[in-house]
């Protein structure tokens, strides 16, 4: 398992453990995962050109009312399992998970050329995954600096910049099923997107806490549509 997988795995199992003692059940424990790298340890505090990708479950209050607890907590256990590999497997660490959301970054190590589209990808291969348990999720893209790094020695790697503002906000402007591209963003992967032909929408929004007008580019994200991802 690698550090990424392994990081997103004691995430999600510790958001088990507190949501299932919230609802009066009870989880069994696991061994801690064992990562074969830790990358994060390795990564020196600076500045690096990252993208961040924020993924959020649509109607989440109201499915909740509609559901088992118990059923909850295995859907939104198999969707952070899921974030957790994918991102993994495209060489991102999660920063966090926070109930039904998650957050992403690429590009920690500073070494990473593509690691927008690897953002993308993994937020495809997230909200397609998600579909299969009934979870709608829409994902939000910005690329940007920030300062990468431990800011203690005990510390967890902290990503800081505006850059995670912007893909927080960018999350909330995108349906089920879609993945909202800051322009940074769309420039990197338009070629991509361009050669399997897919459909995008531009857009200018307000955004809290942002100045003016921000363009945003939505992209509806289908795993069939995508299916070289």
């Amino acid at each position: 398992m690698s550090a990424s997988e392994a990081a997103g795995a004691r995430l999600a199992a510790k958001l088990a453990r507190d949501t299932a003692a919230e609802l009066g059940l009870e989880v069994a424990s696991a061994p801690e995962p064992v990562a074969a790298s830790d990358d994060g340890g390795r990564v020196a505090t600076g500045e690096r050109m990252v993208s961040v990708l924020f993924a959020d479950v649509r109607g989440y209050t109201e499915m909740s009312g509609r559901s088992a607890p118990a059923d909850m907590l295995e859907r939104i256990a198999s969707l952070q399992r899921w974030a957790s590999q994918e991102v993994a497997r495209r060489h991102g660490l999660i920063d966090k998970f926070a109930g039904d959301s998650v957050m992403a970054t690429f590009n920690i190590s500073g070494q990473s050329v593509d690691h927008t589209l690897q953002a993308l990808q993994a937020a495809i291969a997230i909200i397609d995954k998600a579909s299969l348990v009934d979870l709608p999720v829409g994902a939000g893209i910005a690329v940007g600096p920030a300062v990468v790094g431990r800011l203690a020695e005990s510390a967890n790697l902290s990503v800081l910049g505006e850059v995670t503002n912007l893909a927080a906000r960018l999350q909330s402007q995108a349906a089920a099923g879609e993945v909202a591209l800051s322009e940074e963003a769309y420039r990197r992967v338009q070629d991509w997107l361009t050669a399997r032909g897919t459909a995008v929408e531009r857009i200018e929004v307000e955004l809290k806490g942002f100045s003016g007008p921000v363009i945003v580019y939505r992209v509806r994200a289908s795993a069939t549509a995508f299916s070289s991802a």
